[in-house]
């Protein structure tokens, strides 16, 4: 992200849910083996994961811009290496350039999402043909596949220790039979941005999870199927990262005013200024940021956006480093 700084004789704990993806530019693929053929394939498939981790939605796939540079793939890899998983199945794991991506992204006018995320909690009962059971760390399946499955998506989550204090709160029957106020009691205890609940059932040859994803007061049923227990984890992780991505990517507006001007108070010193001016360059959604004005401990910044200030701002509340003040325009610095 370009910063620019007309910065002339300036030198006169909150708690975040929010995460920061680390390895959101990376991406792992099973190979056959390490010949050529085979890394290639595997590149063209990274390719396609890393677009999609970085937009959060597979309908990257559907834009003829980005398909298009799939042949190019390997222009845009930084390192690549090859790897054993737990099951010893051979993988290619392809670490990718973030500013050429990001700059591709802007010009098919697809949605890029920033490495700052809404942290989830997983709230998840299973049957397992005897008994109803939670998932969490002990219920090494279904958590391993899921926690694999949130990770390529690029969603941060947590799930509950499921201690005798959980279990108290929410009985696996509650949670089985989605009671959302015990829901609600339970979550109260993680800090995190929203939770999703739901219940997994095998029906035959064919695994289902029924449930809800929850955020900021908006609720969304969550429905879906697979033939396998891995590709139901792709299903719910696809659920909920679509349904984020709607919600936090940035897509480029083009043709529009893209200015912003942002008055920040409670910058104390040079120090307290670099810190906001990397923190807002970080940003996906601010291509540049300069000072316009300082008074005290109050400055008056112009920023050019990639997209609307709304969509910028529903990222940056997720982090409170910045809060709205009373007063319009104004925010408080608070790193």
């Amino acid at each position: 992200m370009r910063l620019l700084l007309l910065f002339t004789l300036f030198c006169c704990s909150v708690y975040t849910s929010a995460a920061t993806v680390r390895d959101l530019h990376n991406v792992r693929v099973p190979v056959l083996d390490q010949s050529e053929a085979s890394r290639t394939d595997a590149i063209g498939g990274a390719f396609q994961q890393v677009l999609i981790k970085v937009s959060g939605t597979r309908d990257v796939l559907d834009n003829a811009v980005l398909m298009g540079e799939q042949a190019k793939a390997k222009s845009y890899i930084s390192s690549l290496r090859y790897e054993r998983d737990a099951t010893n199945q051979l993988q290619l794991s392809v670490t990718f350039m973030s500013a050429p991506l990001q700059v591709l992204l802007e010009s098919a006018d697809a949605p890029i999402w920033g490495a700052s995320r809404p942290l989830t909690q997983l709230w998840i009962a299973e049957n397992t043909g005897e008994e109803r059971a939670v998932v969490g760390v002990d219920n090494k399946l279904w958590y391993h596949e899921l926690q694999m499955a949130m990770d390529a998506r690029g969603l941060p989550v947590i799930f509950p220790t499921w201690d005798l204090e959980d279990e108290m709160a929410l009985p696996v029957a509650s949670l089985w039979g989605l009671f959302e106020q015990d829901i609600e009691r339970a979550v109260d205890r993680y800090a995190s941005d929203g939770y999703a609940a739901g219940r997994i059932i095998q029906i035959g040859n064919e695994f289902n999870f029924s449930g809800y994803l929850t955020y900021s007061k908006s609720r969304e049923i969550i429905d879906v199927s697979a033939a396998s227990i891995p590709l139901l984890a792709n299903q719910i992780a696809g659920s909920i990262a679509e349904s984020l991505s709607d919600r936090y990517a940035v897509v480029a507006l083009k043709g529009v005013d893209s200015g912003y001007v942002l008055r920040v108070s409670g910058v104390q010193g040079f120090s307290s200024y670099r810190a906001l001016m990397d923190y807002l360059s970080a940003h996906v959604g601010v291509r540049e940021a300069r000072l316009v004005k300082a008074e005290g401990d109050t400055l008056t910044l112009a920023l050019e956006l990639t997209g609307s200030w709304q969509q910028v701002w529903d990222v940056l509340a997720l982090d409170q480093k910045l809060i709205r003040s009373d007063i319009p325009g104004l925010y408080a610095w608070q790193p």
